[in-house]
């Protein structure tokens, strides 16, 4: 498994980019265009034109074929959702003189609910209104079902493990030679070589329909008003026909357990026996994942999942 190739360009490079994407493919004026966030793999903007509507999103994606499948999943968790999904106007490939893909889509006024720290201190009411229409959304999607397990363009394996437990062993692979040459801590490693372990166990349940998932539903990715009410989730990530609880352990990430959305969906709705098993097993080992293709280690993320997995290894 090796890191994903990215574009080099700069933020300020990005920006003039998309602002000749829009001009050319809008035939319109661009006023205004500005910063308004990334992650590893790109570059957000919101841009004023003079044409209806006035207000939209381009994000410039570092990584080729990304903007397609970015987009491909928000067309698809859009055709049936509970919480707006952002509308895409269109996608641009990359060419000589723009050696960017980028995604043009709908511009939801809002904010994410982990940089917006004033949504901690809402009410406990109004957290679980939230945590009860976010649980509902994510279910809605996953009442969507598929023949076939694996990434949402290419579902094509018959059972859950068989496509998940060759992905597993891979991100494993790639995590005991980062810890051999010192860029991954042993404790790190170790966790994941005692859930290896045991995975047989906590797998032992059949996964017995592909439900369809977003990839990478945590805070950050869901937008709230200034009443902390849902107005849209954003930014889908390898989202897959897959088992369901592997979407619920970024419910927790961030500051996920503070909306107590995990909680909730396990109220709600029916999980697996070794829910809470399985979730601290996917939850560790996405994250290292996300470490190995982005180059990226965000241990503030990763160290809480790891002391997860510890601790209810060590619960059995």
């Amino acid at each position: 498994m090796e890191a994903k190739a990215k574009n080099p360009v700069t933020k300020a490079q990005a920006k003039a980019y998309a602002q000749t994407v829009l001009q050319k493919n809008l035939s319109c004026s661009v006023r205004e265009i500005s910063f308004i966030g990334g992650g590893s793999f790109g570059f957000v903007y919101k841009a004023v034109t003079d044409t209806e509507p006035s207000c939209r999103i381009m994000k410039a994606c570092l990584t080729p074929g990304m903007a397609e499948k970015e987009a491909f999943a928000l067309k698809l968790l859009g055709q049936d959702t509970l919480i707006k999904i952002p509308e895409v106007y269109f996608t641009f490939r990359a060419t000589k003189d723009v050696p960017l893909d980028f995604i043009c889509m709908e511009f939801v006024p809002g904010k994410n609910c982990f940089t917006d720290f004033s949504q901690l201190f809402k009410s406990k009411a109004a957290k679980r209104e939230f945590a009860d229409a976010v649980t509902s959304a994510i279910y809605h999607w996953h009442c969507r079902t598929n023949e076939r397990f694996g990434p949402i363009e290419d579902a094509h394996y018959e059972t859950w493990l068989d496509f998940y437990k060759p992905f597993a062993f891979e991100i494993l692979t790639s995590a005991r030679a980062l810890a051999q040459a010192g860029k991954l801590e042993k404790k790190v490693l170790s966790a994941m070589e005692n859930a290896w372990a045991a995975f047989d166990s906590i797998f032992s349940e059949e996964v017995s329909q592909a439900s369809l998932i977003h990839g990478d539903l945590n805070v950050m990715n869901i937008m709230a008003d200034k009443k902390l009410t849902p107005v849209a989730v954003i930014d889908p990530l390898e989202s897959k026909w897959a088992d369901k609880e592997y979407e619920l352990f970024q419910l927790r990430n961030l500051t996920g357990d503070r909306f107590g959305l995990y909680e909730t969906y396990k109220a709600k709705y029916p999980v697996s026996r070794n829910c809470d098993l399985k979730t601290a097993f996917y939850g560790l080992y996405h994250e290292v994942y996300c470490y190995i293709v982005s180059g990226n280690k965000v241990n503030f993320i990763l160290m809480p999942l790891v002391r997860r997995m510890n601790k209810i290894l060590r619960s059995r």
